[in-house]
């Protein structure tokens, strides 16, 4: 049988009301003693207390259930990045439902799950091309949503993100500073994030009076896809190589550094090498990879504390800021100074 409140109030000799204030973490003022709290949790754990938590969303309470949907589960990043979300949930008291979404149809379905299971809150982890439609259905259903999403719109909702724009500049003045002028651009922009960074690539080379050498060469996302992409370049005539490469993520970054040692290019010797991202295979990889770090797991706890303040607190999306994080150049082995 399930155990009750009422079996771990008898145990422990305190009001089911003050069982149900700790299990629920809404201790306040200090009037539940940390013994009497840490017996509370102790014996519910060896009773194997669950919560219904459907069943609390549905008598009107939180029910402790926040809905992620996300655009691409098999990007790192978004791995590491709701990784970081797991650990501010469970620390909260909170449990995940999750959704893999490829287009705006299926963000609108998991709205609607989520909305039918009662979640308490919404993060939305990558750009989902959103439309006007998606926006107003979230919006009209869910009263906290916070994105992890670079601010490419004006939403109804908070995003947690780095600037992409500095990110690439950062990467670009990295790779000046080492003397590189012949520089290109690697990229896959089916996303804004992604977009904004070629772009920024663009308008950089440009102001640095290097129109001549901007070359942006598109790829898919994947390790697998940037590799044959990366012999071809690598074949080119020596005249016509760079000497550095923009890498816009570091999974292209990783996937060009294998297409160098297929080709037999040294990295950095011949050209060098920066990505975005930092995710965490980039710094075993041979040679580690220099890139700008977004800190994928701080941006995941960042996003889900913010809409857990916001749950909490019950602050409605459009009056809660954007919190932009600072992003890091991260110097590895994959970058040198021309003919260094």
């Amino acid at each position: 049988m399930a155990v009750r409140l009422k079996d771990i109030s008898e145990q422990v000799g305190v009001s089911i009301a003050t069982v149900s204030r700790v299990l629920n973490g809404r201790e306040v003022g200090g009037l539940i003693s940390e013994e009497t709290r840490a017996r509370i949790l102790t014996v519910a754990a060896e009773l194997g207390y669950r919560p219904n938590l459907l069943a609390r969303g549905l008598r009107g309470s939180r029910s402790s259930l926040v809905g992620v949907i996300v655009r691409d589960i098999a990007d790192p990043f978004m791995s590491e990045t709701m990784k970081g979300i797991h650990h501010a949930a469970v620390k909260r008291g909170f449990r995940l439902f999750l959704g893999h979404v490829e287009q705006t149809a299926n963000a609108l379905d998991y709205g609607a799950m989520f909305e039918q299971s009662h979640a308490d809150g919404i993060l939305l982890l990558g750009d989902m091309n959103e439309d006007e439609q998606m926006v107003s259905y979230l919006t009209s259903k869910h009263q906290h949503i916070v994105a992890i999403v670079n601010y490419a719109r004006h939403r109804k909702y908070p995003g947690v993100y780095a600037d992409d724009a500095f990110c690439a500049e950062m990467a670009l003045d990295h790779l000046w500073s080492l003397g590189h002028r012949r520089i290109y651009c690697v990229a896959e922009q089916h996303a804004e994030d992604r977009r904004i960074r070629v772009q920024s690539y663009q308008k950089w080379m440009q102001a640095h009076g290097l129109a001549e050498y901007s070359r942006v060469i598109s790829s898919e996302a994947s390790y697998q896809a940037v590799i044959p992409i990366g012999k071809e370049l690598f074949s080119s005539p020596s005249e016509e190589l760079p000497t550095a490469i923009f890498a816009i993520t570091d999974r292209i970054a990783i996937g060009l550094l294998q297409a160098a040692y297929q080709s037999g290019i040294a990295i950095p010797d011949q050209v060098s090498i920066v990505g975005v991202d930092n995710i965490s295979i980039s710094e075993v990889v041979i040679p580690p990879l220099t890139t700008v770090s977004l800190s994928p797991f701080r941006m995941g706890y960042a996003a889900a504390d913010l809409l857990l303040d916001m749950i909490e607190k019950n602050l409605d999306s459009s009056v809660v800021q954007d919190l932009v994080l600072e992003p890091e150049l991260i110097v590895r082995q994959s970058t040198a100074a021309v003919g260094g």
